[in-house]
């Protein structure tokens, strides 16, 4: 492992990089996530969720807007940061509303993206690649120098948010936004009892079909379709040996061509 470079980590001569999603919409009319999951592009991503107090909240909303009220009739301030406090009390004023009209709940949410490749060259690539489709999607993004090692860690299965990034990738957004988070978009057939039967041409995902689960399936039957040579034969024996050897029952016909 080497880490001696603050852009990426090297662990087994591969390099990963980290990106943070440091702001998005609140309100989210697509999936924030559908870009980078169909780009076909190797990275592990990892979204965290922690639920607020709705009363602290509220309560802190209150103060600051009773502040920020007071600072935008006095109007002593130049003309760019009364547009700032005004965005600001209008914000404020439109989350105490949902939350006590519309029930909505207040969480935040961190979001990291850790791009790894073989290549240097690569990897910056992947990199730009990712950070242009997010920024076209209205995202704002921060690569994680000098804390790849902590970003790395945090997208590893084991729910451990690092405090070293939260502070970076902290924010606010309420439940009607957070749906568009759901991160398993990808269209791809996968049956848990199902046999491998090649790759989605889109997005390169596996696809596992159970030909013989009655309770997706109306029968079992299907069509193999391909130009000469393209391996419709060969495709069909492996079926037949795959049903074999999960005991499932075969019976193979060839009728014979008439002269």
């Amino acid at each position: 492992m080497n880490v001696t470079n603050p852009r990426y980590i090297e662990i087994d001569n591969i390099y990963y990089s980290g990106i943070i999603i440091v702001n998005y919409y609140r309100e989210y009319d697509d999936l924030i996530l559908k870009k980078i999951v169909d780009a076909n592009i190797n990275m592990n991503i990892a979204v965290f969720y922690e639920k607020q107090d709705n009363y602290k909240i509220i309560r802190d909303l209150t103060y600051h807007i009773a502040n920020v009220g007071v600072e935008l009739k006095e109007g002593n301030q130049n003309r760019q940061d009364i547009d700032i406090a005004a965005f600001t009390y209008n914000d404020a004023k439109y989350i105490r509303k949902e939350i006590q009209v519309n029930n909505e709940d207040v969480y935040y949410l961190y979001i990291y993206v850790n791009v790894f490749s073989e290549e240097l060259k690569e990897q910056e690539y992947l990199l730009n690649k990712i950070e242009g489709m997010l920024q076209s999607a209205g995202m704002q993004t921060r690569r994680a120098n000098f804390r790849q090692g902590q970003l790395y860690v945090s997208c590893f299965p084991v729910m451990q948010n690092n405090q070293d990034v939260k502070s970076s990738a902290r924010r606010n957004i309420l439940t009607s936004g957070i749906v568009s988070t759901y991160p398993f978009i990808s269209s791809s057939i996968f049956d848990e009892s199902g046999i491998f039967c090649g790759t989605n041409i889109y997005n390169n995902s596996l696809v596992f079909i159970d030909r013989y689960c009655s309770e997706k399936y109306k029968n079992a039957n299907m069509v193999i379709f391909g130009t000469s040579g393209s391996g419709k034969s060969f495709y069909a024996k492996l079926l037949i040996l795959r049903y074999r050897l999960m005991r499932n029952r075969t019976i193979c016909y060839r009728p014979r061509k008439r002269i």
